[in-house]
């Protein structure tokens, strides 16, 4: 078995050859029993690990993204049928769960704890400088994947072993069952500042946005706190999930949770990060590395792999047929279109409009749409995976909870000054009450994180005026009478579990509500 988990693994790293921070390729084929011998070898295990996380390019969008209400969820106006019933629909239920076997990102984690098994122990083959930079980036790749569970699905099996590579081993032995909410959550803590303090002074001055960092990892700490300080995922009664309930609808000058939030995130202020001045260019080919970059996943023009669709098939050269009649199945609605003002530069450069007498009738998504040379479309832009804009939104956030109304205005705008150029005067942000606040960072948040699978989380995590999250909230379901979720339909904040891995597993247990 680990032969073969080698070999594979090694072979995966070839078709990343094209991107700067993943140019690496195995020299010969390691088995079990001479890996895990020299620095390369290292190299190249982490080169897999990052590999891992460029498969599920697509896991923001389907967990912070689908669920939101903005995509069109039954047909779109070109008469086609959509991706992504019943997640657009909010539809979940346990026997179609929109996602299976926690969207197999727990393969991918067990490649991270084997890494972490074997580099963290006595070794004479790499620095001290060397084996805490690694181990930074392990331990800050293992959080990420954990947070995405723990806000999808509340209490999560805590994997820190990678016991199916094994050899023979008894299944039973892999049986378990779905921690609290509370562990997984404080095990998430643990793991991210385990990255913080592995990374060196050296690592906070520099940054391949190619390779999880250290600013990555000061960005992934600030969203880990950020949540729990407005959000947990647990009652008394229920040990595994629990309701995503406020526990912040107000002023809190001394909640340490913002506080530390905060912190990480002034960690990033001043450094080699800024807005770019045309929000257009974050999305060209030419706009590659760019300094607004924090963390991206590369895809090249000249790569083997290429885009695919929900059904795993690779799109044509024009996926869209916007020079043919063809068909458009990810398209999102008017009513969320109209939310932008005329003035706002992230209208255009977001989305390709459909028009019919004067009005828009439907709307694409075009930011990561890649460019044409010599007739052939090439799907080969980055994707962001934490830039900066997040950064100064997530501050006035922090600071629209430690009660500085002025200073979460000031963020706000900052982003806004961006986004409408020479009108910005005529859109500039007063700030408000708390609830004022929380309303013009959901908006601003709408409007500029589109399409990298901020929503969903961002409907769970900021408040309304009722102190309740927004997904039960009418305003931020555009134009509908309904919110997205009624208060009877609670437990849908978090995802089901497929019936598969109920069968696979007796320890696991359904979410509440879905059973």
């Amino acid at each position: 078995m680990k032969k073969i988990f080698y070999s594979i693994l090694l072979s995966g790293m070839m078709v990343l050859s094209a991107c700067d921070a993943l140019d690496l390729s195995p020299e010969d084929y390691y088995g079990s029993n001479d890996f895990w011998n020299q620095k390369s070898q290292v190299e190249m295990f982490m080169t897999g690990i990052h590999a891992d996380l460029r498969d599920k390019y697509q896991m923001p969008v389907t967990l912070g993204e689908f669920r939101s209400e903005i995509l069109i969820s039954d047909v779109t106006s070109m008469g086609e049928g959509v991706y992504g019933p019943p997640m657009t629909n909010n539809l979940l239920t346990k026997d179609n769960t929109g996602i299976d076997d926690w969207y197999e990102v727990y393969p991918n984690i067990m490649h991270i704890n084997l890494f972490i098994r074997n580099v963290d122990k006595e070794i004479d083959y790499l620095t001290g400088t060397e084996k805490s930079f690694y181990l930074g980036q392990a331990y800050g790749l293992r959080a990420y994947y954990y947070f995405y569970l723990y806000r999808t699905f509340g209490g999560v099996p805590l994997e820190t072993e990678p016991k199916v590579t094994e050899g023979s081993i008894d299944i039973t032995q892999l049986y378990k069952a779905r921690s609290t909410p509370e562990e997984t959550l404080e095990f998430i803590k643990e793991d991210i500042n385990k990255s913080e303090a592995f990374f060196n002074e050296s690592d906070k001055k520099m940054s391949n946005q190619y390779e999880w960092s250290y600013h990555a990892t000061e960005l992934l700490k600030a969203k880990i706190y950020m949540w729990s300080a407005k959000v947990t995922t647990g009652l008394p009664d229920d040990d595994i999930a629990g309701d995503h309930i406020a526990t912040l609808t107000a002023v809190d000058p001394n909640n340490s949770d913002l506080l530390t939030a905060k912190k990480a995130l002034l960690n990033l202020v001043n450094q080699q990060f800024e807005l770019l001045p045309n929000f257009a260019d974050l999305w060209t080919p030419e706009g590659k590395k760019n300094k607004e970059i924090i963390f991206a996943l590369c895809f090249n023009k000249n790569e083997i792999t290429n885009a695919t669709d929900l059904d795993g098939n690779k799109y044509g050269p024009d996926p869209l047929k916007l020079l043919t009649a063809g068909p458009l199945r990810y398209e999102y609605k008017v009513p969320f279109i109209e939310i932008y003002d005329k003035e706002d530069t992230r209208l255009d450069a977001t989305f390709f409009q459909y028009m019919f007498e004067g009005k828009t009738r439907g709307a694409c998504w075009k930011k990561l749409m890649g460019h044409t040379d010599g007739g052939t479309h090439y799907y080969d832009s980055d994707v962001p995976v934490y830039r900066y804009a997040d950064v100064l939104l997530m501050l006035a956030e922090c600071e629209n909870g430690l009660g500085a109304p002025d200073k979460c205005a000031a963020y706000i705008n900052e982003v806004r000054k961006r986004a409408y150029g020479d009108k910005f005067e005529q859109h500039k942000y007063i700030a408000g009450d708390y609830a004022d606040n929380e309303w013009a960072i959901l908006q601003e948040r709408d409007k500029e994180f589109v399409g990298e699978g901020s929503r969903w989380f961002d409907l769970l995590r900021l408040r309304d005026s009722n102190g309740k999250p927004f997904v039960f909230s009418v305003k931020a379901h555009y134009g509908s009478s309904l919110p997205i979720l009624t208060e009877d339909k609670a437990y849908m904040m978090l995802w089901p579990v497929n019936v598969e891995v109920l069968n696979g597993d007796p320890e696991i247990k359904q979410t509440p509500g879905y059973e």
